[in-house]
């Protein structure tokens, strides 16, 4: 029995340690920075800043203190403000890991308003210079739309082409990528072909479907995918998702809605 006991003990040791490990990977839940958001060494505003959040992107809150959250931003631990860290529920979408999914099944709320991400305009601009060392030229004509602007966008959209083919090609107000600002309709040198079929054909278009999952953008309405995505076709809409996601959808040529396993984001009929 004495030599039996030793290796249970081992063994009921690391299943316990286990399982803390569980529990407290379990506690910790993903927020979304509503500003440019301070963390500091401490719970109070006289703590020193160690780095700055920027607006949109998912931290890890692991506990909170007061009015204060502790977090983990990267390999960084710190203490932020907690009503500048937003829930689920106030985002809208559907989050899984720190992607968020917005489509016709998961919008997002009229009060969400993040504004242009920094972390996805960074990465365009990383990407235009690329683009340009190859005689390319990316212009980001439309990125971030509030609600208000979505809605009357579609609005005219529906004035003008019937709300069936209007929903088509364009989003109701709260179903837009462009809502949570990491939505980019890039165009080339010729202006007139910005949002237009024919851009498919152009070098710049040819050059980003090959080349814009190596700066984290992903084409979010793909060729051949209008019953998965719920929208024609557009060379121009990338959606920024990271560079390691963004390689995981071009290598498998799966939309997001087929990656995540979720229903097809169909526009529904009013």
């Amino acid at each position: 029995m004495k030599n039996i006991k030793k290796p249970l003990l081992v063994l009921l040791a690391t299943v316990t340690l286990t399982v803390n490990f569980s529990v407290a990977a379990e506690a910790s839940t993903y927020r979304q920075a509503k500003t440019p958001l301070n963390l500091r060494t401490g719970a109070s505003t006289e703590k020193a800043i160690t780095t700055v959040i920027p607006t949109g992107f998912y931290i890890s809150e692991l506990s909170r203190l007061g009015t204060w959250s502790k977090v983990r931003y990267g390999t960084k631990t710190g203490y932020a403000s907690t009503k500048f860290l937003l829930t689920d529920q106030q985002i809208g979408g559907k989050r899984i890991g720190k992607t968020l999914i917005v489509n016709p099944n998961h919008p997002l709320r009229s009060s969400y308003a993040p504004g242009e991400s920094t972390v996805a305009r960074a990465a365009f601009e990383k990407m235009r210079l690329a683009a340009k060392k190859e005689k390319v030229t990316l212009v980001a004509f439309s990125t971030y739309r509030s609600y208000a602007y979505q809605k009357a966008l579609f609005e005219k959209y529906v004035a003008r082409d019937g709300f069936e083919k209007a929903s088509t090609y364009s989003a109701q107000p709260g179903e837009s990528e462009h809502q949570t600002g990491l939505g980019f309709d890039i165009g080339g040198a010729d202006a007139s072909k910005y949002a237009k079929f024919s851009f498919s054909s152009t070098k710049e278009a040819k050059w980003l479907a090959a080349n814009a999952h190596r700066y984290g953008f992903h084409l979010r309405y793909p060729l051949g995918k209008e019953a998965w995505t719920g929208y024609t076709y557009e060379s121009w809409h990338f959606r920024y998702v990271g560079a390691t996601l963004a390689a995981q959808l071009k290598v498998s040529g799966l939309t997001m809605e087929e990656y995540y396993q979720l229903a097809p984001g169909k526009p529904m009929l009013p």
